[in-house]
Protein backbone atom coordinates (compact mmCIF):
# COMPACT_ATOMS: atom_id res chain seq x y z
CA UNK A 1 0.00 0.00 0.00
CA UNK A 2 3.06 2.13 1.08
CA UNK A 3 4.51 2.20 -2.74
CA UNK A 4 1.28 2.78 -4.17
CA UNK A 5 0.72 5.65 -2.43
CA UNK A 6 4.00 7.22 -2.95
CA UNK A 7 3.26 6.75 -6.82
CA UNK A 8 0.06 8.36 -6.51
CA UNK A 9 2.03 11.68 -4.56
CA UNK A 10 4.80 11.51 -6.85
CA UNK A 11 2.24 11.81 -9.74
CA UNK A 12 0.23 14.71 -8.14
CA UNK A 13 3.92 16.50 -7.74
CA UNK A 14 4.16 16.16 -11.48
CA UNK A 15 0.95 17.21 -12.63
CA UNK A 16 0.43 20.07 -10.17
CA UNK A 17 4.02 20.96 -11.23
CA UNK A 18 3.22 23.40 -14.32
CA UNK A 19 0.51 25.03 -12.11
CA UNK A 20 2.63 26.00 -9.58
CA UNK A 21 4.80 27.56 -11.75
CA UNK A 22 2.17 29.64 -13.74
CA UNK A 23 0.00 30.40 -10.70
CA UNK A 24 1.35 31.83 -7.00
CA UNK A 25 -2.00 30.86 -5.27
CA UNK A 26 -1.58 26.99 -6.34
CA UNK A 27 2.17 27.16 -4.94
CA UNK A 28 1.53 26.39 -1.40
CA UNK A 29 -0.83 22.98 -2.60
CA UNK A 30 2.35 22.56 -4.63
CA UNK A 31 5.00 22.41 -2.00
CA UNK A 32 2.70 20.33 0.51
CA UNK A 33 2.70 17.60 -1.41
CA UNK A 34 6.23 18.18 -2.74
CA UNK A 35 6.95 17.92 0.86
CA UNK A 36 5.12 14.91 1.68
CA UNK A 37 6.14 12.85 -1.47
CA UNK A 38 10.14 13.51 0.15
CA UNK A 39 8.89 12.41 3.20
CA UNK A 40 7.56 9.63 2.24
CA UNK A 41 10.37 8.91 -0.24
CA UNK A 42 12.86 8.65 2.57
CA UNK A 43 10.75 6.09 4.23
CA UNK A 44 12.22 3.63 1.81
CA UNK A 45 14.60 1.45 3.44
CA UNK A 46 17.31 1.87 0.33
CA UNK A 47 17.14 5.56 0.70
CA UNK A 48 17.79 5.33 4.59
CA UNK A 49 20.34 3.13 4.12
CA UNK A 50 21.80 5.45 1.36
CA UNK A 51 21.91 8.73 3.55
CA UNK A 52 22.78 7.01 7.10
CA UNK A 53 25.44 5.31 5.66
CA UNK A 54 26.93 8.15 3.39
CA UNK A 55 27.08 10.67 5.84
CA UNK A 56 27.74 8.33 9.34
CA UNK A 57 24.69 9.17 11.56
CA UNK A 58 22.19 6.97 12.42
CA UNK A 59 18.70 8.09 11.48
CA UNK A 60 19.21 11.11 9.71
CA UNK A 61 16.78 10.13 7.15
CA UNK A 62 14.16 10.33 10.16
CA UNK A 63 14.94 13.92 10.60
CA UNK A 64 14.83 15.22 7.11
CA UNK A 65 11.89 12.70 6.71
CA UNK A 66 10.22 14.42 10.16
CA UNK A 67 11.40 18.11 8.75
CA UNK A 68 9.92 17.33 5.61
CA UNK A 69 6.55 16.30 6.74
CA UNK A 70 6.89 19.55 8.89
CA UNK A 71 7.99 21.44 6.16
CA UNK A 72 4.13 19.80 4.51
CA UNK A 73 2.00 20.77 7.39
CA UNK A 74 2.87 24.19 7.33
CA UNK A 75 2.35 24.48 3.68
CA UNK A 76 -0.72 23.42 3.56
CA UNK A 77 -1.95 25.61 6.36
CA UNK A 78 -0.96 28.69 4.22
CA UNK A 79 -2.84 27.10 1.05
CA UNK A 80 -6.12 26.03 3.33
CA UNK A 81 -5.67 29.87 5.14
CA UNK A 82 -5.42 31.51 1.59
CA UNK A 83 -8.33 29.89 0.03
CA UNK A 84 -10.62 30.15 2.99
CA UNK A 85 -8.93 34.08 4.19
CA UNK A 86 -7.15 34.96 0.89
CA UNK A 87 -7.61 39.14 2.11
CA UNK A 88 -6.11 38.24 5.86
CA UNK A 89 -2.70 37.81 6.49
CA UNK A 90 -3.50 37.47 10.77
CA UNK A 91 -1.98 34.60 12.44
CA UNK A 92 1.23 34.25 9.33
CA UNK A 93 3.93 34.75 11.38
CA UNK A 94 2.62 33.00 14.22
CA UNK A 95 1.89 30.19 12.12
CA UNK A 96 5.71 30.20 10.30
CA UNK A 97 7.12 31.13 14.09
CA UNK A 98 5.35 27.91 15.41
CA UNK A 99 6.80 25.69 12.38
CA UNK A 100 10.62 26.94 13.13
CA UNK A 101 10.52 26.37 16.93
CA UNK A 102 9.17 23.41 16.37
CA UNK A 103 11.85 22.40 13.38
CA UNK A 104 14.64 23.82 15.93
CA UNK A 105 12.90 21.45 18.85
CA UNK A 106 13.06 18.73 16.82
CA UNK A 107 16.85 19.09 15.57
CA UNK A 108 17.62 19.30 19.24
CA UNK A 109 16.29 16.54 20.43
CA UNK A 110 17.67 14.10 17.44
CA UNK A 111 20.44 15.38 18.99
CA UNK A 112 20.09 14.19 22.46
CA UNK A 113 18.36 11.22 21.38
CA UNK A 114 20.59 7.84 21.49
CA UNK A 115 21.27 6.14 18.23
CA UNK A 116 23.48 3.13 18.49
CA UNK A 117 21.77 1.14 16.01
CA UNK A 118 20.16 1.77 12.69
CA UNK A 119 16.23 1.50 13.18
CA UNK A 120 14.46 1.39 9.86
CA UNK A 121 11.24 1.35 11.91
CA UNK A 122 12.09 4.32 14.24
CA UNK A 123 8.84 5.18 16.19
CA UNK A 124 8.15 0.79 16.80
CA UNK A 125 11.87 0.50 17.30
CA UNK A 126 12.21 3.84 20.31
CA UNK A 127 8.76 3.49 21.55
CA UNK A 128 9.44 3.49 25.15
CA UNK A 129 12.54 3.91 24.69
CA UNK A 130 13.32 6.76 26.71
CA UNK A 131 12.32 10.04 28.00
CA UNK A 132 14.25 11.90 25.02
CA UNK A 133 12.91 10.08 21.92
CA UNK A 134 9.97 9.89 23.18
CA UNK A 135 9.75 13.68 24.10
CA UNK A 136 11.17 13.94 20.33
CA UNK A 137 8.37 11.99 18.61
CA UNK A 138 5.70 13.64 20.68
CA UNK A 139 6.79 17.37 20.00
CA UNK A 140 6.68 15.85 15.87
CA UNK A 141 2.88 14.68 16.54
CA UNK A 142 1.64 17.27 18.77
CA UNK A 143 2.50 19.74 15.42
CA UNK A 144 1.35 17.49 12.88
CA UNK A 145 -1.90 17.08 15.10
CA UNK A 146 -2.63 21.05 15.52
CA UNK A 147 -1.47 21.66 11.83
CA UNK A 148 -4.42 19.26 10.49
CA UNK A 149 -6.90 20.06 13.25
CA UNK A 150 -6.65 23.55 12.04
CA UNK A 151 -6.55 22.71 8.39
CA UNK A 152 -9.96 20.21 8.72
CA UNK A 153 -11.63 23.00 11.06
CA UNK A 154 -11.14 25.26 8.13
CA UNK A 155 -12.03 22.81 5.41
CA UNK A 156 -14.98 21.79 6.38
CA UNK A 157 -16.23 25.27 7.40
CA UNK A 158 -15.63 26.60 3.72
CA UNK A 159 -17.85 23.53 2.51
CA UNK A 160 -20.55 24.52 4.12
CA UNK A 161 -20.46 28.09 2.21
CA UNK A 162 -19.25 26.17 -1.37
CA UNK A 163 -22.34 25.14 -3.55
CA UNK A 164 -22.89 21.66 -4.04
CA UNK A 165 -20.31 20.02 -6.71
CA UNK A 166 -16.72 19.14 -7.11
CA UNK A 167 -15.86 22.07 -5.05
CA UNK A 168 -17.93 20.94 -1.81
CA UNK A 169 -17.18 17.05 -2.65
CA UNK A 170 -13.06 18.46 -2.46
CA UNK A 171 -13.43 19.85 0.65
CA UNK A 172 -15.14 17.26 2.16
CA UNK A 173 -12.37 15.30 1.75
CA UNK A 174 -9.89 17.25 2.25
CA UNK A 175 -11.46 17.91 5.55
CA UNK A 176 -12.12 14.01 6.08
CA UNK A 177 -7.84 13.68 5.32
CA UNK A 178 -6.58 16.07 7.76
CA UNK A 179 -9.55 14.86 10.36
CA UNK A 180 -7.61 11.02 9.76
CA UNK A 181 -4.79 12.81 10.27
CA UNK A 182 -5.22 14.11 13.44
CA UNK A 183 -6.47 11.00 14.45
CA UNK A 184 -3.50 9.53 13.81
CA UNK A 185 -0.85 11.59 15.42
CA UNK A 186 -3.36 11.52 18.75
CA UNK A 187 -3.16 7.83 18.74
CA UNK A 188 0.59 7.64 17.99
CA UNK A 189 1.04 10.10 21.13
CA UNK A 190 -0.76 8.34 23.48
CA UNK A 191 0.64 5.04 22.85
CA UNK A 192 3.76 6.76 23.23
CA UNK A 193 2.91 8.12 27.03
CA UNK A 194 1.54 4.53 27.57
CA UNK A 195 4.81 2.70 26.41
CA UNK A 196 7.01 5.39 28.73
CA UNK A 197 4.84 4.39 31.62
CA UNK A 198 5.01 0.49 31.29
CA UNK A 199 0.83 0.72 30.81
CA UNK A 200 1.13 -1.16 27.28
CA UNK A 201 4.08 -3.97 26.91
CA UNK A 202 6.46 -4.22 24.09
CA UNK A 203 4.35 -6.68 22.25
CA UNK A 204 1.82 -4.15 21.10
CA UNK A 205 4.34 -2.06 18.74
CA UNK A 206 4.00 -4.11 15.76
CA UNK A 207 -0.07 -3.87 15.96
CA UNK A 208 -0.10 0.03 16.95
CA UNK A 209 2.94 0.76 13.80
CA UNK A 210 0.23 -1.11 11.08
CA UNK A 211 -2.38 -0.01 11.82
CA UNK A 212 -1.28 3.65 12.17
CA UNK A 213 0.12 3.57 8.99
CA UNK A 214 -3.08 2.48 7.24
CA UNK A 215 -4.93 5.14 9.06
CA UNK A 216 -1.85 7.72 6.91
CA UNK A 217 -2.00 5.81 4.52
CA UNK A 218 -6.08 6.29 4.07
CA UNK A 219 -5.77 10.13 5.25
CA UNK A 220 -2.57 10.95 2.48
CA UNK A 221 -5.18 9.13 -0.24
CA UNK A 222 -8.17 11.27 1.07
CA UNK A 223 -6.18 14.63 0.91
CA UNK A 224 -5.32 13.80 -3.04
CA UNK A 225 -8.34 13.01 -3.67
CA UNK A 226 -10.07 16.48 -1.86
CA UNK A 227 -7.59 18.13 -4.14
CA UNK A 228 -8.12 16.47 -7.30
CA UNK A 229 -11.88 16.86 -7.50
CA UNK A 230 -11.80 19.92 -7.79
CA UNK A 231 -9.61 20.49 -10.53
CA UNK A 232 -11.91 17.67 -12.23
CA UNK A 233 -14.74 20.13 -11.98
CA UNK A 234 -12.96 23.31 -13.65
CA UNK A 235 -11.60 20.80 -16.43
CA UNK A 236 -15.43 19.76 -17.10
CA UNK A 237 -16.35 23.49 -16.88
CA UNK A 238 -13.80 24.67 -19.50
CA UNK A 239 -15.36 21.79 -21.57
CA UNK A 240 -18.93 22.97 -21.55
CA UNK A 241 -17.20 26.65 -21.57
CA UNK A 242 -15.60 26.02 -24.88
CA UNK A 243 -18.44 23.79 -26.43
CA UNK A 244 -20.63 27.07 -25.52
CA UNK A 245 -17.56 29.51 -27.60
CA UNK A 246 -17.90 27.15 -30.15
CA UNK A 247 -22.08 27.38 -30.57
CA UNK A 248 -22.57 30.83 -29.87
CA UNK A 249 -20.02 32.22 -32.59
CA UNK A 250 -22.44 32.22 -35.47
CA UNK A 251 -24.99 34.62 -33.33
CA UNK A 252 -22.05 36.39 -32.34
CA UNK A 253 -20.82 37.07 -35.58
CA UNK A 254 -24.23 37.44 -37.49
CA UNK A 255 -25.43 40.33 -34.37
CA UNK A 256 -21.76 42.14 -33.77
CA UNK A 257 -21.65 42.73 -37.94
CA UNK A 258 -24.43 44.55 -37.76
CA UNK A 259 -23.34 46.89 -34.55
CA UNK A 260 -19.36 45.86 -34.45
CA UNK A 261 -18.73 48.74 -31.97
CA UNK A 262 -20.01 46.70 -29.55
CA UNK A 263 -17.02 44.43 -29.67
CA UNK A 264 -14.01 45.23 -27.14
CA UNK A 265 -10.53 45.85 -28.44
CA UNK A 266 -8.87 43.76 -25.48
CA UNK A 267 -7.84 40.46 -26.05
CA UNK A 268 -8.06 37.85 -23.73
CA UNK A 269 -5.78 34.70 -23.77
CA UNK A 270 -7.09 31.39 -24.94
CA UNK A 271 -6.88 29.62 -21.73
CA UNK A 272 -9.30 32.29 -20.13
CA UNK A 273 -12.40 30.49 -21.63
CA UNK A 274 -15.05 31.65 -18.81
CA UNK A 275 -13.83 35.23 -19.47
CA UNK A 276 -14.06 34.77 -23.03
CA UNK A 277 -17.36 33.44 -22.68
CA UNK A 278 -18.42 35.67 -20.60
CA UNK A 279 -17.33 39.01 -22.56
CA UNK A 280 -19.55 37.01 -25.72
CA UNK A 281 -22.41 36.87 -23.98
CA UNK A 282 -22.29 40.24 -22.98
CA UNK A 283 -21.14 41.35 -26.66
CA UNK A 284 -24.23 39.78 -27.71
CA UNK A 285 -26.64 41.12 -25.26
CA UNK A 286 -24.77 45.01 -25.95
CA UNK A 287 -25.75 44.02 -29.90
CA UNK A 288 -29.73 42.82 -28.94
CA UNK A 289 -29.68 46.32 -27.44
CA UNK A 290 -27.99 48.57 -29.64
CA UNK A 291 -30.38 47.08 -32.49
CA UNK A 292 -33.92 47.25 -30.51
CA UNK A 293 -33.76 51.29 -31.65
CA UNK A 294 -34.17 49.88 -34.99
CA UNK A 295 -37.67 48.28 -35.15
CA UNK A 296 -41.10 49.65 -33.53
CA UNK A 297 -43.58 48.70 -30.96
CA UNK A 298 -46.09 47.33 -33.82
CA UNK A 299 -43.18 45.22 -35.16
CA UNK A 300 -42.62 43.63 -31.69
CA UNK A 301 -46.23 42.80 -31.41
CA UNK A 302 -46.51 41.62 -34.98
CA UNK A 303 -43.35 39.45 -33.63
CA UNK A 304 -45.17 38.44 -30.91
CA UNK A 305 -48.39 37.41 -32.92
CA UNK A 306 -46.12 35.29 -35.28
CA UNK A 307 -44.60 33.50 -32.22
CA UNK A 308 -47.68 32.61 -31.00
CA UNK A 309 -49.25 31.11 -34.40
CA UNK A 310 -46.20 28.80 -34.17
CA UNK A 311 -47.02 26.49 -31.73
CA UNK A 312 -43.99 26.49 -30.28
CA UNK A 313 -44.31 27.05 -26.24
CA UNK A 314 -42.56 28.38 -23.44
CA UNK A 315 -38.97 29.60 -24.01
CA UNK A 316 -39.11 28.20 -27.84
CA UNK A 317 -42.16 30.76 -28.31
CA UNK A 318 -40.55 33.37 -27.19
CA UNK A 319 -37.03 33.10 -28.46
CA UNK A 320 -39.17 33.17 -31.92
CA UNK A 321 -40.70 36.50 -31.04
CA UNK A 322 -37.48 37.71 -30.27
CA UNK A 323 -35.21 36.43 -33.15
CA UNK A 324 -38.20 38.24 -35.31
CA UNK A 325 -37.57 41.58 -34.47
CA UNK A 326 -34.54 40.89 -34.12
CA UNK A 327 -33.71 39.78 -37.54
CA UNK A 328 -35.59 42.74 -38.95
CA UNK A 329 -33.69 45.31 -36.93
CA UNK A 330 -30.35 43.95 -37.91
CA UNK A 331 -31.56 43.92 -41.65
CA UNK A 332 -32.55 47.55 -41.39
CA UNK A 333 -29.53 48.47 -39.92
CA UNK A 334 -26.67 47.21 -42.52
CA UNK A 335 -29.27 48.48 -44.68
CA UNK A 336 -28.41 52.30 -43.40
CA UNK A 337 -31.47 52.88 -42.23
CA UNK A 338 -32.11 55.62 -39.04
CA UNK A 339 -33.30 54.09 -35.46
CA UNK A 340 -36.97 54.36 -35.96
CA UNK A 341 -37.79 53.72 -31.95
CA UNK A 342 -36.96 55.47 -28.76
CA UNK A 343 -33.37 54.73 -27.99
CA UNK A 344 -34.58 54.70 -24.39
CA UNK A 345 -32.99 51.96 -22.60
CA UNK A 346 -36.42 51.35 -20.39
CA UNK A 347 -39.02 51.84 -23.03
CA UNK A 348 -38.49 48.07 -24.53
CA UNK A 349 -36.34 44.85 -24.15
CA UNK A 350 -35.82 41.61 -24.76
CA UNK A 351 -39.15 39.69 -23.20
CA UNK A 352 -38.66 36.24 -21.00
CA UNK A 353 -37.25 34.17 -23.47
CA UNK A 354 -34.10 36.27 -24.31
CA UNK A 355 -33.95 37.99 -20.81
CA UNK A 356 -33.93 35.71 -17.96
CA UNK A 357 -36.47 37.60 -16.25
CA UNK A 358 -34.18 38.29 -13.57
CA UNK A 359 -32.85 41.05 -11.28
CA UNK A 360 -31.30 43.37 -13.72
CA UNK A 361 -27.49 42.45 -14.24
CA UNK A 362 -24.63 44.14 -14.11
CA UNK A 363 -24.19 44.71 -17.80
CA UNK A 364 -25.33 48.16 -18.91
CA UNK A 365 -27.29 48.44 -22.34
CA UNK A 366 -25.90 50.88 -25.33
CA UNK A 367 -27.56 54.29 -26.33
CA UNK A 368 -28.42 54.03 -29.89
CA UNK A 369 -24.94 54.95 -31.57
CA UNK A 370 -22.62 54.74 -28.82
CA UNK A 371 -20.42 52.32 -27.60
CA UNK A 372 -22.18 50.50 -25.09
CA UNK A 373 -20.97 49.35 -21.27
CA UNK A 374 -20.57 45.69 -20.69
CA UNK A 375 -20.70 45.51 -17.25
CA UNK A 376 -17.31 44.92 -16.72
CA UNK A 377 -16.17 47.10 -13.76
CA UNK A 378 -12.93 47.94 -13.01
CA UNK A 379 -10.99 46.25 -9.83
CA UNK A 380 -12.33 48.13 -6.90
CA UNK A 381 -14.69 49.70 -8.67
CA UNK A 382 -18.71 49.42 -8.09
CA UNK A 383 -20.39 48.62 -11.57
CA UNK A 384 -22.82 51.20 -13.16
CA UNK A 385 -25.80 51.30 -12.37
CA UNK A 386 -28.06 48.99 -14.70
CA UNK A 387 -30.26 51.01 -17.54
CA UNK A 388 -33.25 51.27 -16.82
CA UNK A 389 -32.84 50.66 -13.20
CA UNK A 390 -33.77 53.30 -11.07
CA UNK A 391 -30.68 55.15 -10.66
CA UNK A 392 -31.11 55.41 -14.48
CA UNK A 393 -34.45 56.89 -14.35
CA UNK A 394 -35.75 54.28 -16.72
CA UNK A 395 -37.65 51.47 -16.23
CA UNK A 396 -36.75 47.72 -15.59
CA UNK A 397 -34.24 46.43 -18.41
CA UNK A 398 -35.80 42.68 -18.40
CA UNK A 399 -33.45 42.17 -21.56
CA UNK A 400 -30.24 42.37 -19.22
CA UNK A 401 -30.17 38.79 -17.16
CA UNK A 402 -27.92 37.99 -14.34
CA UNK A 403 -24.19 36.25 -16.44
CA UNK A 404 -23.36 35.02 -12.82
CA UNK A 405 -24.56 31.51 -14.34
CA UNK A 406 -23.04 31.49 -17.78
CA UNK A 407 -24.30 27.78 -18.39
CA UNK A 408 -28.19 28.90 -17.90
CA UNK A 409 -27.53 32.32 -20.42
CA UNK A 410 -26.14 30.09 -22.87
CA UNK A 411 -29.26 27.80 -23.23
CA UNK A 412 -31.47 30.82 -23.28
CA UNK A 413 -28.69 32.53 -26.59
CA UNK A 414 -28.60 29.09 -27.91
CA UNK A 415 -32.48 28.81 -28.09
CA UNK A 416 -32.12 32.56 -29.71
CA UNK A 417 -29.89 31.10 -32.16
CA UNK A 418 -31.60 28.33 -33.75
CA UNK A 419 -34.75 30.49 -33.58
CA UNK A 420 -33.16 32.51 -36.39
CA UNK A 421 -32.53 29.69 -38.48
CA UNK A 422 -37.13 28.88 -38.20
CA UNK A 423 -38.86 29.88 -41.27
CA UNK A 424 -40.75 32.11 -40.03
CA UNK A 425 -38.33 34.58 -38.81
CA UNK A 426 -37.00 34.54 -42.69
CA UNK A 427 -40.97 35.70 -43.28
CA UNK A 428 -41.39 37.87 -41.07
CA UNK A 429 -37.91 39.94 -42.24
CA UNK A 430 -39.49 39.74 -45.73
CA UNK A 431 -42.54 41.02 -44.62
CA UNK A 432 -41.40 44.23 -42.53
CA UNK A 433 -38.41 44.94 -44.98
CA UNK A 434 -40.05 48.15 -45.93
CA UNK A 435 -39.21 51.14 -43.68
CA UNK A 436 -41.82 51.20 -40.88
CA UNK A 437 -43.51 54.41 -40.73
CA UNK A 438 -42.59 55.22 -36.81
CA UNK A 439 -40.33 57.75 -36.70
CA UNK A 440 -37.59 58.34 -33.81
CA UNK A 441 -38.93 61.40 -31.73
CA UNK A 442 -36.73 64.52 -32.09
Amino acid sequence: METAVLILLWAMVLWRAPAALRARRQRALWVTFAALTLSMTLRLPEIMRAIDGGTGVNNLSTLLKHVFGLTAGAALLEFVFGITRPTSRDGRRLRLALAGTTLLALTVLFALTPREAQAEKFFEFHAGGGAAVTTYLLVWYAYLGLAMAVAATLFWSAQRHAGAGWLRAGLLLLGAGTAASVGYALVRAAFLVLRLTGVAGAGTDTGVTHWTDVAKHAAIVLILLGSVLPAVGAARAARRYARHLRALAPLWQTLTAAVPEVVLPEELRRSELRMRLHRRMVEIRDAILALQPYVTAAQREHAAAVAARSGLTGTARQALADACWLEAARHARLAGRPPVASARRGDAALDAGVALDAAPGPAAGPSAGATPAVGLAAPGTAPAAPAGSPADGGGPVRGLGDLSDLDAEARVLHALQAALQRPEVQEFTVRTASPPQETAPS
